[in-house]
């Protein structure tokens, strides 16, 4: 699968694009102009030199790519987002964007957003994407090395068919399995539980994640 990545100098986005390569999947780095698409795709074959990483600019990007991940400074979803819309129409446009910000206590999430979640906000620029909040709360450095990552993928989004493409994909995540977590009305837990997470690694140390216990029927990790 062509799965275009806007955000892939960011950690999460860095990470999640040397894990699908690592599954065989065609990165396409989008970035706001060719240059920057070719230097970011020149760090990730540093990276993962197995990897196939091809550079276009963000609207290319989106044209191409048969799936989307958006891993881009919350603060941008306003200027990144609508130049998009139309070639994202129909796609699963994946969200790992969060809202934090930091204090002396540590990180924590932004309440006066312009929607409900960051998720919510990008659906209203591309009203016809089909918008999914996924892996906001794997640890990036553990994705960036390929590590196994004990970890479940909570998945929401207006879209069941969506939802169940990115759970489809988490499988190639070792160690992960997606779970479906609902509505896109459920993004801001996902997103505000980054802040959580954030600040638990820094006080105890360690990569956590999420892990949902006593569930029967769910699928099994990858």
């Amino acid at each position: 699968m062509k799965i275009a990545i806007f955000g892939g100098t960011g950690d999460l986005g860095r990470g999640l694009a040397i894990t699908f390569a690592a599954a065989g999947h065609e990165i396409i780095v989008g970035s706001r102009s060719q240059e920057r698409a070719d230097q970011a795709a020149d760090g990730l074959r540093e990276a993962y030199p197995d990897g196939n990483f091809v550079p276009m600019e963000n609207g290319a990007a989106a044209a191409a790519g048969d799936m989307a991940v958006l891993s881009i400074p919350w603060e941008g979803i306003e200027q990144t987002i609508p130049p998009l819309a139309e070639p994202l129409a129909g796609k699963v446009l994946v969200t790992v964007v969060n809202a934090l910000k930091f204090g002396k206590s540590g990180a924590m999430a932004v309440l006066d957003l312009p929607a409900p979640s960051c998720a919510h906000q990008i659906q209203d620029l591309a009203p016809e994407a089909k918008v999914v909040v996924a892996y906001n709360n794997l640890p990036a450095a553990g994705l960036q090395a390929r590590h196994r990552i004990e970890g479940d993928v909570l998945v929401c989004g207006k879209s069941k068919e969506a939802r169940e493409a990115v759970i489809a994909l988490t499988q190639d995540i070792p160690g992960c399995r997606g779970l479906d977590a609902g509505p896109l009305a459920n993004a801001i837990i996902v997103e505000g539980m980054t802040a959580i997470i954030i600040n638990l690694n820094k006080r105890y140390g360690g990569e956590g994640s999420i892990n949902i216990t006593g569930l029967e029927n769910a699928p099994a990790r990858s």
